[in-house]
């Protein structure tokens, strides 16, 4: 696949900008802010061109964990008695899965502390990195003085509010920093919309992984509920699993995987409210779900090369009689790969465990599967396919990638070929026997 990067990025902070404006309260578009600002002081510091994607690309996802730690949060402020590192260690955990580049990593980490070592992990100004540092304070004039809409007449005040944090919440250096690049004509920068072109197109990430970059979406996603926690991680490899029963090649089937692990990005933009309702939708509340479908294509459609990928992802609700969503396409414009993600979607949420069910067994949930097929809304031929690969339980075939070990609390996912009998969960605490294997 010839797929840019940065069009992922683009994609990936729309979804983090709603995820921020939904638990902090924020602007739109307070991540890329972060990263301009970020971008420009490391220019300011005479920092490489590798320094400043690095900080640029941290500044991006630096809340990437935010969903899953949302429950610590009211009116946009920890609840007394938590502290803020939880975002953070998962945060960093999940830069893992896209770059082996440890500044990264670090920068998302300690991106909360400050310059007199009262942050989460009680780093001083000295010993936190200078791209932590420069993260951190446009993170907090952002969050103080919502800049993507501020009065250039509040310049004194913002400068003002630097000065009186130095040796506090920030350092001498990296306050400095952040005088030297604030200006009327950096805030009337900041507030139009288009920062998101000015961010994105200062220069190329070293992004290649494709594959984990998706599995980073596909974790963002089932973050947002509980309800769904392990859904897109689930059908992603059970697409993973199908690709390798139809023998398909390598490529074909690592496309699959993505598709599966992207095909429900479009729920970050669903009302928790409604995503979670125990009774009955109401008309309004159904067509809002129902939206995410369309909001998976509408983002998507972003990144140039993707458009096989998109469709297979977001035509998972089409049936082959014409009355699915968000399209209304009928089987003839449906291909085996589109109709294999219906069918999934589907089994998937049948038999995963959810905090109000226990998942089905495959006979009762396949036996579902069928019955849809009858009616002509499910492929027979990829139905029966299900049936043959999962009916003992397991998959078709086991991969030689590492195992998935997935936090039934928060969501928080652990690499490795078993999970050790001591281990803790980084994010909410819990001890491993909470964890259940996913892959």
């Amino acid at each position: 696949m010839n797929i840019n990067s940065n069009d992922l990025l683009t994609v990936l902070s729309e979804a983090l900008d709603c995820v921020e404006k939904e638990v902090l309260g924020v602007t739109d578009y307070h991540a890329k802010r972060v990263a301009w600002l970020g971008i420009q002081m490391a220019k300011a510091a005479n920092l490489s061109e590798k320094e400043i994607a690095n900080i640029a690309i941290a500044a991006l996802l630096h809340d990437n964990a935010l969903n899953a730690v949302k429950m610590d949060y009211e009116n946009g402020n920890l609840k007394d008695g938590i502290s803020g590192e939880k975002h953070c260690i998962a945060g960093a955990k999940n830069i893992e899965l896209i770059s082996d580049d440890p500044t990264i990593k670090e920068y998302v980490l300690f991106h909360h502390e400050r310059a007199n070592g009262s942050g989460p992990f009680g780093k001083l100004a000295h010993n936190t990195p200078l791209g932590a540092q420069i993260i951190h304070i446009a993170d907090q004039i952002d969050l103080a003085f919502a800049l993507g809409s501020i009065d250039v007449n509040r310049l004194s005040d913002i400068s003002e509010y630097v000065a009186n944090q130095i040796n506090t919440l920030f350092s001498k250096e990296v306050s400095e920093l952040f005088l030297s690049v604030l200006s009327p004509q950096m805030l009337n920068t900041l507030a139009i919309k288009n920062i998101n072109n000015l961010v994105l197109d200062f220069t190329p990430f070293p992004l290649s992984a494709t594959k984990q970059i998706a599995e980073l979406f596909a974790r963002i996603i089932d973050y947002k509920s509980p309800f769904t926690k392990v859904h897109s991680i689930g059908l992603a490899n059970k697409a993973e699993q199908m690709g390798k029963f139809y023998n398909y090649d390598e490529e074909h089937i690592t496309n699959l995987f993505i598709a599966g692990a992207l095909h429900d990005i479009g729920k970050i933009f669903v009302n928790n409210e409604v995503l979670e309702k125990p009774g009955r939708l109401n008309d309004e509340e159904y067509k809002h779900i129902q939206s995410h479908a369309y909001e998976t294509y509408r983002l998507l459609s972003k990144i140039k090369g993707l458009e096989d990928i998109r469709d297979w992802a977001s035509y998972h609700h089409e049936k082959l009689n014409g009355k699915g969503y968000p399209f209304g396409l009928a089987g003839e414009n449906m291909t085996k790969e589109m109709r294999l993600l219906a069918c999934l979607d589907i089994y998937q949420a049948l038999t995963e465990d959810r905090p109000y069910k226990t998942g089905m067994p495959h006979g009762k949930a396949i036996s579902i599967l069928f019955e849809l097929a009858e009616k002509e809304e499910l492929d027979l031929g990829i139905v029966s396919d299900i049936n043959s690969v999962f009916s003992d339980g397991n998959s078709y075939e086991q991969t030689e990638s590492v195992a998935l070990f997935q936090c039934k609390v928060c969501g928080f996912i652990y690499e490795g070929d078993s999970i050790p009998y001591d281990y803790e969960c980084p994010v909410c605490g819990q001890a491993a026997h909470v964890f259940s294997r996913i892959q």
